[in-house]
């Protein structure tokens, strides 16, 4: 699992990091812009929310590319949505041991969510492949 993100992001990081998670793909900052039109962004402060992101561990620069006349960072998550929900689950309950809170995450997914008899089978394939490798060390 990917790291956990160092603080809690404000609604305008979560939305940039939901827009990369839906692109499936790095942006630059006026790609960034472009997509999340519906919202009153200020140009220049964007750039300020990358950093934070950056440094808050859920952001990282990708690559650069070119932006009209100049050539810009382009920005990529560190960890996929799955790893992101963990992490905040985690985060959410510090001061249960890890087993209770593991055990206590699970049975709350699998009772409040349903759960269908492919994706228990799956889960059981997760388990049991964590299962060999634990074995092996």
């Amino acid at each position: 699992m990917a790291r956990t993100p160092k603080g809690v992001l404000t609604e305008n990081e979560f939305s940039i990091l939901t827009l990369l998670w839906t692109k499936n793909r790095s942006l630059s900052r006026p790609e960034i812009l472009e997509n999340l039109s519906d919202n009153d962004w200020n140009p220049n402060s964007i750039h300020l929310i990358l950093n934070s992101m950056i440094k808050k561990g859920v952001l990282k620069v990708d690559g650069v590319t070119r932006c009209g006349q100049n050539y810009g960072r382009t920005y990529a998550p560190t960890m996929t949505q799955e790893e992101y929900a963990a992490s905040q689950m985690i985060r959410l309950t510090p001061n249960l041991p890890q087993s209770r809170r593991l055990l206590g995450i699970f049975a709350a997914l699998v009772d409040k969510n349903g759960i269908d008899a492919q994706t228990i089978e799956e889960m059981e394939k997760l388990l049991a492949m964590k299962r060999k490798e634990l074995e092996l060390k």
